[in-house]
């Protein structure tokens, strides 16, 4: 197996070092959208994108898009069934759910659907998550979950056997995601920005023509009455997003305004995406229609995923 292969589990422990490695040698190399000093926000441009590991494994844009829509899917039914769909905890669930979604796109950055298990690629982001979060779970509660999920499937339960295998395999994948993240805890997430981003929106629809137009009372009064449902929607388009690859594109913010504009067409439907463009770049001169545009059609593409899942 070599030296770089963990002797517990058989993963390649030591893979994320020997890709940062090959980038700094070769940024021309597939290694090269590991994380490192030309990429200290872990963004990636749409033609590297095109070129992830997976992409060099053969597997197609529609089958990665799918398989990594899946995996979050999985990592998010897991983390509903570890906080027991506790109402209470739901903001913080929703959070761990971002966190956990956004650390499994991190990885297949440069690691191969075909050579690392998605599912238990989510289950050690869900770990992870968890933790950032500041509510750990510890392992066999995990496992539980894990086992839980598959009854429901019909699937038997993991034996003591699989489940130490498992154990180990998450762990050595947690140790992956931390190279990658570089121990970087405070992420900025769109969450962060969607309250103040969401009021400066509003002031602007109140001057926008198209939604005066279609306003029964006062342009203030709806602008206000909408604040609310404007962002509970926002914030579900958010979490959507991070099913996708949206959030690898572009910038926090960016996808905030991304997820509001789609909130604000779902819920008025009178105004068009190119308007919402406009109203957010009037509303914030740092977020540029085009880019803002570009993060709509993302998310909206999680949905054409979902369908094809």
């Amino acid at each position: 197996r070599g030296p770089f292969v963990c002797r517990r589990c058989g993963v390649d422990c030591e893979t994320a070092e020997r890709a940062l490695f090959q980038a700094r040698r070769d940024p021309g190399c597939h290694a090269g959208m590991a994380p490192g000093p030309d990429n200290p926000e872990l963004r990636w441009s749409v033609e590297e994108i095109k070129m992830t590991p997976s992409r060099h494994d053969s597997v197609p844009d529609r089958d990665e898009r799918v398989e990594r829509f899946s995996a979050c899917n999985y990592a998010r039914n897991l983390i509903r069934a570890i906080f027991n769909n506790d109402k209470q905890q739901e903001d913080n669930c929703i959070r761990v759910q971002i966190l956990a979604c956004n650390y499994l796109q991190l990885f297949y950055m440069y690691h191969s659907l075909r050579r690392e298990d998605a599912k238990m690629v989510a289950v050690a982001a869900t770990f992870l998550a968890c933790k950032v979060i500041d509510l750990p779970r510890k392992m066999r509660g995990i496992l539980r979950a894990v086992n839980q999920m598959r009854v429901q499937t019909g699937e038997p339960e993991l034996g003591e056997e699989e489940q130490s295998k498992l154990c180990e395999r998450v762990l050595c994948t947690e140790r992956l995601l931390l190279r990658i993240i570089r121990f970087e805890f405070d992420l900025a997430l769109p969450l962060d920005a969607l309250a103040g981003l969401t009021e400066a929106l509003l002031v602007q629809l109140t001057r926008s023509k198209v939604f005066i137009a279609q306003c029964k009372g006062t342009p203030q009064q709806e602008a206000l009455a909408l604040r609310p449902e404007l962002l509970r929607v926002a914030e579900r388009f958010v979490l959507d997003s991070f099913m996708g690859f949206a959030p690898l594109l572009a910038e926090p913010r960016v996808v905030a305004a991304g997820a509001l504009a789609i909130a604000t067409r779902y819920i008025r439907r009178e105004l068009a995406t190119a308007e919402m463009c406009k109203l957010l770049h009037a509303a914030d001169c740092s977020l540029e229609e085009a880019e803002v545009k570009h993060v709509v059609d993302e998310i909206l593409s999680v949905f054409r995923t979902k369908s094809q899942a």
